[in-house]
């Protein structure tokens, strides 16, 4: 005998949704907050005080959209600047301390190479500011003003001389909209079920949602094992 619940093995939780390649940032919560017309919009202010420094930062705490809101940009960006260079950090907190400060002056140094390549008044992009040394970060923001080069970077602090030109928060209805785009083909009972979890955390502006995500993922890769069987 057929069950009326239906198994459902995607994860709508799993990297392939969640990337922030594959996310378009929300600047508010609501149906409209990721229509072109909007988001565009946004974008062309965010534009607008970008070619009015040479230094800008994206900031925020960690996974509240930094990286997701670069990607939403990048094409706009390539469109308006001669050449855009575009480069991502990321900490493993798996590698031990001297291969993270490693990774790091490599990080320096790469970057610093693709500088030099870049035409005047084009566009250096850095995801993940503050995982280059010091030193790598003092002398590329030197190289760049030389070269009358933009620099746009997130980081999860201000610093002295830079534009903020954008500050990530993360609230409790921007969390459910978001889960309800990535939801938005999945049965009733998985719906349900994460809506129930969601409200039971506490869920504040500084909440990492890339972590919590990955929890979600957990929370249904779990129902699956146990064969929990959700109908469309």
């Amino acid at each position: 005998m057929k069950s009326s619940f239906e198994f459902q093995p995607t994860n709508p939780f799993s990297t392939s949704f969640i990337a922030p390649s594959q996310v378009v940032y929300r600047f508010s919560h609501g149906a409209n907050a990721t229509s072109p017309h909007n988001v565009d919009a946004q974008l062309e202010s965010l534009l607008a005080k970008l070619k009015s420094t040479r230094r800008a930062l994206i900031v925020g705490p960690h996974g509240t959209g930094k990286s997701t809101l670069l990607h939403t940009f990048l094409p706009k960006l390539q469109r308006s600047y001669p050449q855009v260079a575009f480069h991502q950090l990321n900490n493993d907190p798996s590698m031990s301390l001297r291969k993270r400060l490693a990774e790091r002056f490599r990080a320096g140094k790469r970057i610093r190479d693709g500088l030099m390549e870049l035409p005047q008044d084009g566009l250096l992009v850095v995801d993940g500011w503050e995982q280059m040394t010091h030193l790598s970060r003092l002398r590329l923001a030197r190289t760049a003003s030389n070269r009358k080069l933009t620099l746009l970077a997130t980081c999860h602090y201000r610093m002295p001389g830079w534009t903020v030109l954008h500050e990530t928060r993360a609230n409790p209805k921007l969390i459910r909209s978001l889960a309800e785009d990535l939801l938005s083909d999945s049965p009733y009972e998985l719906r349900k079920m994460i809506d129930g979890h969601l409200k039971e955390r506490r869920l504040t502006p500084t909440t990492n949602v890339r972590e919590l995500w990955f929890e979600m993922y957990d929370v249904v890769e779990d129902a699956h094992a146990h064969e929990l069987k959700f109908h469309g």
